[in-house]
C-alpha cells in the first residue's frame, strides 16, 4: 500500500543571508550576563534609500573597529553601526580588512567602543556551553546554547543555538567571555560561526583601508552583492531573478563556489537536476571538501533516479562531515529506493543518534522496518515521530498501514482519519482509508473515499481501480467494469486493470470476454498469479477443467499461498475423476486456511466418490461447522 518515506527539505541553504534557525536554548534578559556586553555589542545595518538592505550584529575586536559578516553590508549604500540603546551612532569610514570565503568584515569607525577578547578557536571542544550575543529578530539578546561540532575542512562551528535573523555577525562567547566565533549562517538543524583566529587574521590586515564606495565597488564584493540578491530571489521563490543574479556573480568572480551552488539550487528548485548537477559539479572542482555541496548533487542524482550516483555524493558529504544528519537520513531514502531496507535502518539509526529528535528519521526508519515485515518496531517509529509532532500526517498514515497489516483495520482507519483531519487533501490516507473500509466489510464508505482520491485526482488510475473493486463487492458490477475501462484509458498497460476487468465479467457470465481480459493480462505481466487464477476460474465455468487446472497450477507457482487456486483446482481435478488429486489439493489449501468450509466439502465430495464414507461425513459436518449455510 501507499507509505510515505520523507525526504527532508530536498536541499540544504548554503547561503550567507540572514540566519535563521529553531533550536533549544535559553534567552537571557535584564541580567549582569545580559548588561555586560552592551558596551562592546552593536547593531549594523546596511540600507539603500529608505530601506534596510541587510540587518545585523556586530562587535568592537579594538576600539575603532568593529568585524561583522561581509553579507551584512555588502549591498551599495550607507552602513550604520548603532548602540545597543541607539543612542550612539558610530560613523563607518571604511572597511579595514575582509575575507570573502569566511564572510568577515572589519569596518574601521569614528569613535570608540569596547573590544571584546578574542580567544583561541583552535583549542575550542565539541559540547562546550556557549552564548550567542546580538540582535536576533531586532532584538538584543544573550542566547545559550551548546557547541555541537567543528566542521574539518575550515574549522567553522556547529551548533545547537537559535541563531534568528538579525544574528549575523554576533559574537560567539564560550563560559569564559572569551570570543571563540562569529555567527554567520544556518545549515538545517545547526546554526554556523567562523572560528575567532580567522578574526585575529584579519586584524593583522588591517591596514589596507578602503572607503564604503570603494570597497562595494570592488569585484569580489560586486560578486557577493549578487550572490546575495540571487539568495533572496531564492528564499523567496523567485528562481529565474536568483538564477539572473547568480549569473551575474559568477561572471565577477568565476570562482564563486557558493554562487555556483546556490545557482544549483535555483535550478533544482525548477525541476533542472540535470543543470543543478552541473552547478554542483563546478563547486566541487573549486573546492573538493564542501559536504553541503556533495549532499545536494546527490540529492539531485536522487531525483534523476541515479539512487547509487546519490548514494556515493552522501557518502562523501559524511566522509568530510561524519556528523551530517541529514546526509546519513537522505543515504538512508536512497538505500531504501534500491531495495536496501537494512541498509537504509542502519543510516536511520545513525541520524537518531545523532539527532534523537530527527522526526522524519523515525518516520522513514518505520517504512523500512514496514517493508521488512516488522510492523510492529515500525509502530514504534511512527508513535516517537507523532510525540515528536503530533501534526506528522505521514506518521498517522504509515502507522495506519502498519496496523492494518497487523489485522487490525479498526485502528488503521482511526489512524487515516487524523492524517485526513490534519490534512483534507490527503489522497494516500483517503486510499488507505478505503482499502480499511472494504477490510471491515465497508464498500459503501471505500467507494466515498475512493470518490474523494479522484476528485482531488481525476488521472489517479489506483483510485479508479480501487473503487471498481468496491463497486463489484458491492454488487455493481456494470459501474465497476466503467471504472476498470477507466484506469485501462489512463494506463493501458495496467495488466491488474484487464485481470480485475475479467473477474466481474465472469460475474457478469461475458465468460470469452472475461479470458480475453485474462490473456491481456498474461501478456502484459506473465507474473500475474491473480490473472491465470481469474483466467483458471472462467475455464471452469466454461467446463473447461484441463484448461482450469493448468492456469491454477501456474497461479499456485507464482503464489504457493494461494489457499483458493489449491481448493478450486481439487474442484477441476475431481471433476474430472481425479479424486486423489482433488484430495492432495484440498488437503493443502485447508493447511493453508483451516477455516475454509468450501475446501472441506470439495474434499468431503472426492473422498464419497473413493467410498470413504465416513470421512467424507466427518468433512460435511467440518464444512457446516464453519459455514452453516454450505449446501452438501
Amino acid at each position: 500500500m501507499n507509505r510515505h518515506v520523507k525526504l527532508l527539505l530536498g536541499v540544504f541553504v548554503l547561503g550567507f543571508l540572514f540566519s535563521c534557525a529553531s533550536k533549544h536554548q535559553k534567552v537571557i534578559d535584564n541580567t549582569s550576563e545580559f548588561q555586560k556586553y552592551r558596551n562592546s555589542i552593536v547593531r549594523v545595518e546596511n540600507r539603500y534609500g529608505f530601506f534596510s538592505r541587510g540587518a545585523g550584529s556586530g562587535f568592537f575586536v579594538e576600539r575603532d573597529k568593529v568585524a561583522t559578516n561581509i553579507h551584512v553590508i555588502a549591498h551599495p549604500g550607507p552602513v550604520y553601526v548603532k548602540s545597543v540603546d541607539r543612542k550612539t551612532n558610530w560613523e563607518v569610514k571604511g572597511v579595514a580588512a575582509y575575507d570573502v570565503k569566511n564572510d568577515l568584515a572589519i569596518l574601521k569607525v569614528v569613535g570608540e567602543g569596547e573590544a571584546l577578547p578574542l580567544g583561541n578557536s583552535d583549542i575550542v571542544q565539541e559540547g562546550e556551553p556557549i552564548s550567542v550575543v546580538g540582535f536576533p529578530d531586532g532584538k538584543y539578546k544573550v542566547t545559550e546554547g551548546t557547541l555541537h561540532g567543528i566542521r574539518n575542512k575550515d574549522k567553522w562551528f556547529q551548533m545547537e543555538v537559535d541563531t534568528t535573523g538579525g544574528s549575523s555577525g554576533s559574537p560567539v562567547l564560550d563560559s569564559q567571555g572569551q570570543v571563540i566565533g562569529i555567527s554567520t549562517t544556518v545549515d538545517g538543524f545547526y546554526s554556523y560561526a567562523i572560528p575567532s583566529n580567522a578574526v585575529k587574521v584579519l586584524l593583522t590586515q588591517s591596514e589596507s583601508f578602503a572607503s564604503l564606495e570603494q570597497w562595494h565597488q570592488r569585484g569580489l564584493i560586486r560578486s557577493y552583492n549578487a550572490y546575495v540578491k540571487g539568495e533572496m530571489d531564492y528564499d523567496k521563490k523567485r528562481y529565474d531573478k536568483a538564477i539572473a543574479n547568480l549569473d551575474e556573480a559568477i561572471r565577477l568572480n568565476p570562482e564563486s563556489i557558493y554562487a555556483y551552488s546556490k545557482r544549483g539550487q535555483a535550478r533544482s528548485a525548477l525541476g533542472d537536476h540535470e543543470g543543478a548537477i552541473s552547478d554542483y559539479d563546478k563547486a566541487i572542482r573549486r573546492n573538493p571538501e564542501h559536504a553541503v555541496t556533495y549532499f545536494n548533487r546527490g540529492y539531485n542524482k536522487w531525483n534523476l533516479s541515479d539512487h547509487k550516483g546519490a548514494i556515493n555524493d552522501y557518502d562523501k558529504a559524511i566522509e568530510l562531515n561524519p556528523k551530517y544528519v541529514d546526509a546519513y537520513s537522505h543515504r538512508g531514502v536512497a538505500k531504501w529506493n534500491l531495495g536496501d531496507h537494512k541498509g537504509a535502518i542502519n543510516d536511520y539509526d545513525k541520524a537518531i543518534e545523532l539527532n534523537p529528535k530527527d522526526i522524519d528519521a523515525y518516520n522513514n526508519r518505520g517504512v523500512a522496518k514496514w517493508d521488512l515485515g516488522d510492523y510492529k518496531s515500525a509502530i514504534n517509529d511512527y508513535d516517537k515521530a507523532i510525540e515528536l509532532n503530533p501534526k506528522h500526517g505521514w506518521a498517522y498514515n504509515n502507522r495506519g498501514e502498519a496496523k492494518r497489516k497487523l489485522g487490525d483495520p479498526k485502528a488503521a482507519i482511526k489512524d487515516y482519519n487524523k492524517a485526513i483531519e490534519l490534512n483534507p487533501k490527503y489522497a494516500t490516507a483517503y486510499s488507505n482509508r478505503g482499502i480499511a473500509k472494504l477490510d471491515v466489510g465497508d464498500p459503501k464508505g471505500a467507494i466515498n473515499d475512493f470518490n474523494k482520491v479522484i476528485k482531488l485526482n481525476p488521472q489517479n488510475a489506483t483510485a479508479y481501480g480501487n473503487r471498481g473493486a468496491a463497486k463489484s463487492r458491492f454488487g455493481d458490477h456494470k459501474a465497476a467494469i466503467n471504472d476498470f475501462n477507466e484506469v485501462i484509458k489512463l494506463n493501458p498497460q495496467d495488466a491488474r486493470a484487464y485481470s480485475n476487468r475479467g473477474a466481474v465479467k465472469q460475474k457478469l457470465g461475458d465468460y470469452k470476454s472475461a479470458i480475453k481480459d485474462c490473456d491481456k493480462a498474461i501478456a502484459l505481466n506473465p507474473q500475474d498469479a491473480t490473472a491465470y487464477y481469474n483466467r483458471g476460474v472462467v475455464k471452469q465455468r466454461l467446463d473447461d477443467y484441463q484448461g482450469a487446472i493448468e492456469d491454477y497450477g501456474k497461479a499456485i507457482q507464482l503464489n504457493p499461498q494461494n489457499a483458493a487456486a489449491y481448493n478450486n483446482r481439487g474442484v477441476a481435478k475431481r471433476k474430472l475423476g481425479d479424486y486423489e488429486g482433488a484430495i492432495s489439493d484440498c488437503d493443502k489449501a485447508i493447511n493453508l486456511n483451516p477455516q475454509e468450509a468450501a475446501a472441506y466439502k470439495n474434499r468431503a465430495r472426492a473422498k464419497e466418490a473413493l467410498g470413504q464414507h465416513d470421512a467424507a461425513k466427518a468433512d460435511f459436518e467440518k464444512a457446516k461447522e464453519l459455514d452453516a449455510n454450505i449446501a452438501k
